[in-house]
């Protein structure tokens, strides 16, 4: 996070800097509140351009005139724009405050809950989705042309539901303003691979059609109560948009009627001739096959489902964000009011905080803050509020710059013991998962210590002995384990830049000839370690499907972890070696160099990330209140950060499917 320093900061008058709330790819978010004459009046939301942004005109002029399109949108599900304005030199959009949670949330709530939403309840939300779809396709200029926005990011994440089962559309045209940026970054793709039309996947030129295909994938998602390419790399499920291999709901959820099943087939439709021409022409037929196979759409009852499942995270957040209101008035009523220039000097910058740690009874460290002042277009003051999932921050206007990591806390007690198998240096892997430990440490209100086993098979045999309460493991170390001890209970998977699955490459030095593998026949290979799934198991399978024998035709070499694989490549020490895609297009940053090694084969198989195990002796309490805080774990809101890690790039976790537990041979 970025802090100003010095005496300007404590110069602002009755107003404080303020702390993100999260960071995106192009904006920094805030809860807000807009101020009034004489008091605290609605809330809303801020999004402002990051800086570096900010200094490309292009991109700002872009960003603006995609805004004032998506701020002409007025229609109950679509968040509606209130201005666009600029402060300190960053442009900034206030929007509608959504007080509820992400249809993404309330999948989750529903499966936690060991159930699925009915389909009655489905229909009923998705056809609000696609109402506020429809609305925005067919904004028109004064002159009565159509505008033909396209939002291009439509997944559960971005539709909201409130405590009524109201649906909310978020950033409507603002995806597109990002979109723009890609016209000088060649083979970038914008949006979440899972929910992608085949023509985004390709990059061709999109239209509405493309946001209908993306609500057959929100609308899959939500009737089977998991995403359809679960557990799939984004390669892999690319290829399977591209060549229309989609799953069937019917193998994971049997009592959907059939007229329901026809409008998703339609909408999930490749090519574009026969999809869904229009979001209200699948609004229409989902609210008709509802009424054929004689639903109950009832609005009330999808009411009750939202607060049965959601109610109390809802509620947990109204009182965070009334503590937070009602402790900004008084502390903006012992402050004088800064000049005009103070404020404009000091609104652009962001402040690092000291967070305070509070009773361990809460679900999260709770008081308040105030921020900057933003003075928009219409002269609007607006004092910033951060406030958190669960909680909200204290922001100290006296406080030093600290790493932006959670807060060090020292709780009392025995410490739980963690053993992490050493995929990559151990150094680098305990600075990665840092700002995690931290982050479960307050969580749990316990001492949490990370140790690197020696090797994968010591990893292991911590978690079977109950040397460790948890272990961190790769894939293929995680079902070995499993297999020597089958009552081990696994938490959760990584979630790596938003895939759920790791591809295997061989990767050989640049200066070699060959062009297949069986050219390489009689040389050494590199692996990590024989528990390892991408940098043991994938490339002898590979190898294997080539006709070649791994432990015949190549001479073996165990390198220890997947960076010293490429280092020993570099260095001569092996031909060919076996890492996964993330080690690869990170190894730079490890300073290994990467112009030196090119990629042999790009896909030797897909398997998922690491996996976190609990030993059989640890605490099932503190095992679950570990899981929950995993499965929880957002790196932008909890850490400040997009991502977990240089190397690991962790933005979050997920639940391990059974099939992932039984991978057979």
């Amino acid at each position: 996070m970025e802090a100003s320093t010095g005496s300007q900061m404590n110069r602002v008058g009755r107003y404080h800097l303020v702390e993100r709330l999260a960071v995106g790819g192009m904006a920094e978010v805030f809860l807000a509140c807009e101020r009034g004459t004489h008091a605290l009046d609605r809330l809303l939301v801020i999004k402002r351009i990051l800086p570096h942004l900010a200094e490309n005109e292009v991109f700002v002029q872009m960003f603006m005139s995609e805004a004032r399109l998506a701020a002409r949108i007025n229609h109950p599900n679509v968040v509606q724009i209130y201005e666009l304005g600029e402060s300190g030199g960053y442009p900034f959009i206030a929007m509608e405050y959504v007080s509820g949670s992400s249809l993404k949330e309330l999948i989750s709530a529903a499966r936690a809950a060991g159930t699925r939403l009915p389909v009655g309840a489905v229909v009923h939300l998705m056809a609000q989705a696609c109402a506020g779809t429809h609305a925005a396709h067919e904004l028109k200029a004064p002159n009565g042309q159509l505008l033909n926005l396209v939002h291009r990011d439509l997944s559960p994440h971005n539709l909201m539901v409130t405590d009524q089962g109201h649906v909310k559309l978020l950033d409507f045209g603002i995806a597109k303003a990002e979109q723009g940026m890609d016209t000088t970054r060649t083979g970038m793709l914008k949006g979440k691979v899972s929910y992608m039309s085949p023509e985004q996947c390709k990059q061709q030129k999109l239209d509405r059609r493309s946001d209908t295909y993306a609500l057959g994938f929100v609308l899959w998602e939500m009737l089977a109560g998991r995403k359809m390419f679960h557990g799939m790399s984004e390669l892999a499920t690319m290829q399977a948009i591209v060549t229309g291999q989609l799953k069937d709901l019917r193998e994971v959820r049997r009592d959907v009627p059939h007229p329901v099943l026809a409008v998703l087939q339609k909408a999930l439709t490749n090519p574009l001739e026969q999809r869904y021409q229009t979001a209200d022409d699948m609004r229409r037929d989902l609210l008709a096959a509802a009424e054929a196979s004689g639903m109950d759409v009832d609005p009330d009852k999808t009411a009750r489902l939202v607060r049965t499942l959601l109610g109390e995270v809802h509620e947990q957040r109204r009182q965070a964000v009334s503590q937070a209101l009602e402790k900004t008035l008084v502390t903006l009523s012992r402050m004088q009011p800064a000049s005009t220039d103070e404020v404009q000097a000091a609104s652009g910058r962001s402040a690092t905080a000291t967070h305070r740690t509070m009773a361990p009874s809460m679900a999260a460290t709770t008081a308040v803050g105030a921020g900057s002042l933003m003075v928009g277009a219409a002269g609007t003051a607006i004092v910033m509020v951060l406030v958190g999932m669960l909680g909200v921050w204290l922001l100290d206007p006296f406080a030093t710059p600290d790493d932006g990591l959670p807060p060090l806390t020292y709780p009392e007690g025995p410490p739980i013991r963690v053993t992490l198998a050493p995929t990559i240096a151990p150094e680098q892997l305990l600075e990665d998962l840092e700002p995690l430990r931290r982050h479960l440490q307050i969580q749990l209100d316990k001492p949490v210590h990370f140790e690197v086993a020696g090797s994968y098979q010591a990893a292991s045999n911590d978690v079977v002995s109950g040397a460790s309460h948890l272990g961190l493991l790769p894939y293929n170390t995680l079902t070995n384990t499993l297999q020597s001890d089958p009552q081990l209970h696994v938490l959760a998977h990584e979630v790596v830049d938003g895939s759920e699955a790791s591809d295997g490459y061989l990767v050989v030095a640049r200066t070699t000839k060959a062009n297949d593998v069986k050219e390489l026949v009689g040389s050494t290979i590199c692996y990590s370690d024989k528990l390892s799934s991408t940098g043991y198991k994938l490339p002898r399978g590979y190898l294997r499907r080539q006709g070649l024998d791994p432990d015949k035709d190549f001479v073996a070499h165990f390198s220890g972890d997947h960076q010293q694989v490429l280092r020993d490549i570099v260095e001569g020490v092996c031909t060919v070696g076996g890492t996964y895609a993330g080690n690869y297009s990170t190894a730079t940053q490890a300073g290994i160099p990467v112009a030196r090694l090119r990629i042999l084969v790009p896909f030797t198989g897909s398997t998922p990330h690491d996996g976190w195990v609990a030993s059989r002796t640890a605490d099932p309490e503190m095992v679950a209140s570990f899981t929950k805080a995993l499965l929880d774990f957002q790196p932008a809101r909890d850490i400040g950060r997009e991502r977990l890690g240089e190397k690991k790039r962790i933005t979050g976790y997920v639940e391990p499917e059974p099939e992932w537990l039984n991978p057979g041979d």
